[in-house]
Parts: structure tokens; C-alpha cells; sequence
């Protein structure tokens, strides 16, 4: 995937699932596969990762207006 053809853009909200449960983040960096996200603390216990910070791919997010 060419980073030009890229819906998303830093600073946008994303929504994915993870374990199950659907959550909202903050695209702090768009890579070529995938873009890194930034949800909050009691999402990250709740899907039980040690930081806010996660690795969404570009097939498995939908961009919130």
C-alpha cells in the first residue's frame, strides 16, 4: 500500500476491535501497514496491554468523521 493512497491522517480517531471489544484511538503515526494508536488507559486494561500506545493495521480500522 502506497502512504499516499492512505485514508488517515495523525491526529484522526480510528475504531477497532481487540479481544472482542470495540475501541477508539488517536492515530499518533501512519505507517505503510499499519498506523499506531493511541487509546486511553482503562482501554488498555481492558484489553490487557501494559501501554496506551498499540499497532492497528490499515485492513483492521474504520476512520470516525
Amino acid at each position: 500500500m502506497n502512504l499516499d493512497s492512505i485514508m488517515v491522517k495523525e491526529g484522526d480517531k480510528v475504531l477497532f476491535k481487540r479481544k472482542d471489544f470495540t475501541i477508539i484511538g488517536e492515530v499518533l503515526r501512519v505507517k505503510e501497514e499499519s498506523v499506531i494508536v493511541q487509546i486511553s488507559n482503562s482501554d488498555a486494561e481492558l484489553i490487557d496491554v501494559q501501554t496506551p500506545l498499540t499497532v492497528v493495521s490499515h485492513k483492521h480500522y474504520k476512520k470516525l468523521s
